[in-house]
């Protein structure tokens, strides 16, 4: 993650008028593990900065510091750009107003999709790259952040346009793609240039996927559902080498690590271990049986996501001890006798207390949340089942049948028939 100015361009940013709103972008950026840069031009490590050392590790040479330095000096005032490069990587960049010397603001480099491993082929067959070169191409594309609507970025940008130039009238957005031409033949490096760059590559890959799977964890942990499908699709792999020749049985090893991890992050989110041992059987089958590496990558995103509802939907965090025990009690069985009494009974607590805590807890009767949590089961059974209704209603834990469609009318103004009906 590339989060540090220039000193020179910081210490003129402390001074700007608008220096507060720029941190704070940047800081949101940041959080959303997307980079971002502030050079002064001319710069002799402006490309460095810009794509997060790529091409000197790649090549050395100036070449692109070049044309990146004069499509910097071709950019209007007041005005956003967007462009890509070469290697499908995407920046948006802005001339920075009332700096001594021409200052730039980039966002950037991020993706707009997870390239595949054919482009990932034919690029290192174009560029001629060794296997390690295209290794480490491999983890540069997964240390890159995938925005899957740019105008999220672009809203972003706009809005920042705004405070540094007044009206939305007042300055432009040009949709201007900077297509850098692409080397047909790579320049040679020295073996000490590349392999002291591949190290450098290799660790800020590795830190930026660690960074990512620490605050996807905590996302997790908190059923923060939001920041979740923000953080997740950057997430693909733990930015190590592959260990094994089967790539496909290498991307199982590490679902299974992410598995773990997840577990570990639901938890912490203070989700009973008898729903976390159901998620988690199930996904343990579910890796073993996936055929390729599409298909492991959309298990990924599935997993980490019910993962994250877990937490939402069955955390008891909120709840004290004996209404959180009473809730586990609910989920684990909805056919064994939920009563008052007999949860009480169980909990070795006077019903009472139990009764009052409750409600002021959840805002409900102890019945009444029974109730609605084996009508909320109902409802599944009649969309994706052919049961009779009386079957349905005792599979639910209602005895009488008559009673069962009464509380489901009520809910929902039709009997249980009337429902399947309407969802057919």
């Amino acid at each position: 993650m590339s989060y540090n100015m220039c000193s020179k361009a910081k210490q003129e940013v402390l001074f700007m008028n608008y220096g507060l709103q720029l941190n704070c972008l940047r800081d949101f950026l940041h959080s959303l593990h997307i980079s971002s840069s502030i050079i002064s031009n001319p710069s002799e490590k402006i490309s460095s900065e810009v794509d997060l050392g790529l091409r000197a590790f790649l090549f050395e040479t100036d070449n692109y510091n070049t044309i990146l330095e004069n499509s910097l000096s071709s950019a209007k005032e007041k005005t956003i750009y967007r462009f890509f490069d070469e290697y499908n990587c995407k920046y948006i960049f802005l001339k920075l107003p009332n700096c001594k010397d021409d200052t730039y603001f980039f966002i950037g480099p991020y993706l707009l999709e997870m390239l595949d491993y054919d482009y990932l082929t034919k690029k290192a067959e174009t560029l001629a790259l060794s296997e390690s070169q295209k290794r480490q191409l491999e983890l540069y594309y997964n240390s890159l952040p995938v925005i899957e609507d740019e105008n999220y970025l672009l809203t972003l940008a706009n809005t920042f346009g705004a405070t540094i130039w007044g009206k939305e009238s007042q300055f432009e957005m040009e949709y201007v793609e900077y297509e850098i031409p692409d080397r047909n033949t790579p320049i040679p490096v020295s073996p000490d240039y590349s392999e002291q760059h591949r190290t450098q590559i290799t660790l800020s890959v590795l830190e930026a996927n660690y960074e990512k799977e620490k605050q996807l964890m905590k996302a997790v942990s908190q059923g923060n559902l939001h920041l979740v499908t923000a953080v997740a699709s950057s997430v693909y792999n733990n930015g190590t080498e592959q260990r094994l020749p089967d790539s496909l049985r290498d991307r199982k090893n590490y679902l299974i690590i992410l598995k773990t991890l997840l577990r570990k992050a639901a938890e912490h989110g203070n989700v009973h271990p008898l729903h976390i041992h159901r998620l988690t059987s199930k996904y343990a089958k579910r890796i073993e049986e996936t055929r390729s590496l599409k298909e492991s990558l959309q298990l990924q995103e599935n997993m980490i996501r019910d993962y994250c509802i877990l937490v939402n939907k069955h955390s008891l965090s909120q709840y004290s001890y004996y209404v959180g025990k009473a809730i586990t009690i609910i989920n684990y069985d909805l056919t064994a006798d939920l009563s008052l009494h007999s949860i009480a009974s169980q909990l070795n607590v006077n019903s009472s207390y139990l009764s009052n805590l409750f409600h002021k807890e959840c805002d409900c009767t102890l019945t009444a949340y029974v109730n609605r949590k084996r009508i909320t089961h109902a409802v599944s059974m009649l969309k994706n089942t052919d049961k009779l209704i009386q079957d349905i209603a005792s599979d639910c834990g209602f005895q009488d049948t008559t009673y069962f469609i009464r509380l489901f009318k009520k809910q929902f103004g039709c009997t249980p028939l009337q429902y399947r009906g309407n969802c057919i």
